[in-house]
């Protein structure tokens, strides 16, 4: 890319927030905002109307917020049967309307410099298509649970007409950016040829950042997430029922989906009087229920990142994490955190206790370990990586 030719990049993700999942793939959203306060940045992203909630055919929304637009296109097959028809049907309509989407794109905003995707599938598609037709080079960020091994599913779950295209859109892109080197390790073990360079999440400090709060003897716990298999609930309301059970005062807020197993395993452990659920709400009340927290607790089997912790560090509240790989390149024991061997709700137990007790944490090292993670921070390390393909495609 040649920063004297000002230009845009065009974004293409394969998740994104928009009206029918408001939170889908939100935290790629925050990396284009990072992005966005250094050359504009297009975002184009297809959502497939199943239920045709928001259109029976085609809708298409733009917002721009400073350098960041954003395009959101909705679409629905008019084909309402299901089976392999519905599926040619559906295929077919997206490779139609990716084409004049992007071709109208290109005629009225003229030609990216390059194209950056984020998850593989199945928006490098598009980009694979761009990369033929303009010459375009791609990038792809990655964040998936997908290529590691002992994730469920993983990529050998896939079938092998998305295994063949993903692998086509990995070998294709110029770079890869994973979320973390464990991913990053993880993607180059099936593709040794890869060459790729950690690009972490984001978190925005103006939104996310330390209060002060009476400290009392009832100690005030918080977990973010969906609450499936990879994050482990079962061990992690094991552990709540033994710290009820040994007398120890606190209780608990969840942010997460309640289905019924979720319900079953509470009420069977007794611990409904300590645990109060909440849905997903927006990053500026998150954030305000996390400032009133003492610790965060992420007890996962596996992940990639983990933007919670970035997000409670940043508020200057320490984490309780599962011993995996991947939290030791964003926890550092006793510094921002506490790792805790993995799978055993005695251990996550005895470290809930340790860290409220104790109080040896310094707020202060705790935000300051968040700041590597600013959209400063980020958002400069990803233009400079655009800047190093040495190269314009414009005209």
């Amino acid at each position: 890319m040649n920063p004297d030719k000002p230009t845009y990049i065009l974004w293409l993700p394969s998740w994104y927030p928009n009206k029918l999942e408001p939170y889908d793939g939100d935290f790629i959203q925050r990396h284009a905002l990072a992005v966005s306060a250094f050359i504009p940045v297009h975002v184009v992203h297809f959502v497939r109307d199943k239920g045709k909630i928001i259109t029976n055919s085609v809708f298409v929304e733009e917002k721009k917020t400073g350098n960041l637009t954003e395009t959101i296109v909705y679409y629905s097959n008019q084909i309402s049967s299901r089976g392999i028809i519905e599926k040619i049907s559906s295929v077919g309509k997206f490779r139609s309307l990716y084409r004049k989407i992007i071709h109208d794109l290109f005629l009225k905003k003229g030609l990216p410099s390059l194209v950056h995707v984020h998850i593989a599938f199945k928006a490098g598609l598009v980009a694979r298509w761009i990369r033929k037709k303009y010459a375009i080079q791609f990038f792809l960020s990655e964040h998936w649970t997908i290529y590691l091994a002992e994730a469920r599913p993983n990529f050998k779950d896939l079938n092998y007409f998305k295994r063949y295209l993903i692998s086509k859109i990995v070998k294709d892109a110029s770079k890869v950016f994973p979320v973390s080197n464990y991913l990053g390790q993880a993607i180059r073990k099936r593709w040794p040829d890869v060459s790729y360079e950690v690009v972490p999440n984001v978190v925005d400090i103006k939104v996310f950042y330390p209060g002060e709060r009476s400290v009392d003897e009832t100690c005030h716990l918080i977990h973010i997430s969906n609450l499936n298999y990879q994050k482990d609930p079962e061990k992690l309301f094991r552990a709540i029922k033994l710290l009820k059970a040994a007398g120890f005062k606190f209780f608990l807020d969840v942010f997460g989906t309640r289905n019924e197993s979720i319900k079953s395993q509470i009420n069977g452990y007794g611990i409904e009087d300590v645990v109060t659920f909440h849905q997903e709400v927006p990053q500026r009340i998150l954030a305000e229920h996390l400032r009133n927290s003492d610790a965060l607790i992420l007890y996962s089997r596996y992940e990639t990142f983990g933007c919670v912790i970035i997000e409670a560090n940043a508020c200057g509240i320490p984490v309780i994490v599962a011993d995996i790989p991947v939290m030791h390149e964003l926890v550092r024991q006793n510094e921002n955190g506490v790792l805790v061997s993995p799978g055993s709700a005695e251990a996550l137990a005895d470290a809930v206790i340790n860290v409220f007790n104790d109080r040896k944490f310094s707020k202060q090292n705790i935000v300051r370990s968040a700041k590597l993670y600013s959209y400063a921070e980020v958002g400069k390390l990803i233009f400079d990586e655009y800047l190093s393909l040495g190269t314009s495609n414009s005209g």
